[in-house]
């Protein structure tokens, strides 16, 4: 038996065969039974050992939880006595246009009503509502990590195809996280899988990328920032190049589109 700190919250919001994913997904657990405040579930995947203080992602599940949090609100009311004001405020678990809604709320009670409003896209349901999220966020971001293990990773880059290409649509700004230049991080050679994976999200037109764990724990932070810059600017400079040239047939390659 395993402890887990607000689970009588959860509980409401589970159902059998939903997914439990715990320490990043490398444990998989499926809801076989619920009794009041508890979960039996059943082990799908993984093999190490597991706390009370682990991390819990629930991928077929809404959150119990509001969207601002008591820290939360304790940090922008120190962030307002200083007069020092973020551009934007990132949702993280969203489930709906609702709690954009409310969170655009609570941000401007405490913050103003110039700090924008950016969705993070992590959760199934805030995909198969994402028009509706649009509609009510000032941007959004396709995070990377906790949307690949609760879409699959298979379906991933379809996901992530879709939303920057609904939120430019949108004319909203839009952000690709997670997992970007990692390997060049640790160790300053990129993989081939890095390189096309910034020349695809530039080909995608996203407006941002974000470098988690490269700046923050990475002992080239810098280099990292300049290298996704470097490509970025050349991928882009050859997309959009590409686009004022008619289309032809390569006499090479009579399959490809020049």
């Amino acid at each position: 038996m395993i402890p887990l700190p607000g689970l009588a919250q959860l509980c409401p919001k589970l159902k059998q065969k939903h997914r439990m994913w715990f320490c990043d997904g490398r444990l998989s657990f499926v809801v076989d039974q619920l009794n009041g405040s508890w979960v039996v579930a059943r082990l799908e995947r993984g093999a190490i050992p597991l706390k009370s203080s682990n991390s819990v992602f629930l991928p077929d599940s809404s959150s119990p939880f509001s969207t601002i949090t008591p820290p939360d609100r304790e940090l922008m009311l120190a962030l307002a006595a200083e007069s020092l004001l973020p551009d934007w405020v990132a949702l993280s678990l969203i489930s709906s246009p609702e709690d954009v809604r409310s969170a655009r709320s609570e941000v401007r009670e405490l913050l103003g009503a110039d700090v924008k409003i950016m969705a993070k896209f992590e959760t199934i349901p805030a995909v198969e509502c994402a028009a509706d999220i649009l509609n009510d966020a000032d941007g959004i971001m396709v995070a990377r990590g906790d949307l690949g293990l609760a879409v699959g990773y298979a379906h991933l880059p379809e996901v992530q195809e879709q939303l920057v290409a609904a939120a430019r649509r949108a004319s909203k700004l839009v952000v690709v996280a997670t997992q970007i230049l990692e390997v060049f991080a640790e160790t300053g050679l990129p993989q081939r899988a890095e390189l096309s994976d910034l020349s695809l999200i530039a080909r995608q037109r996203a407006d941002v990328i974000m470098l988690g764990k490269e700046t923050v724990f990475s002992p080239r932070p810098i280099e990292c920032i300049q290298f996704a810059n470097e490509i970025l600017s050349y991928e882009t400079g050859r997309f959009e190049q590409a686009a004022l040239l008619p289309r032809q047939k390569s006499p090479r390659h009579n399959n490809i589109i020049a």
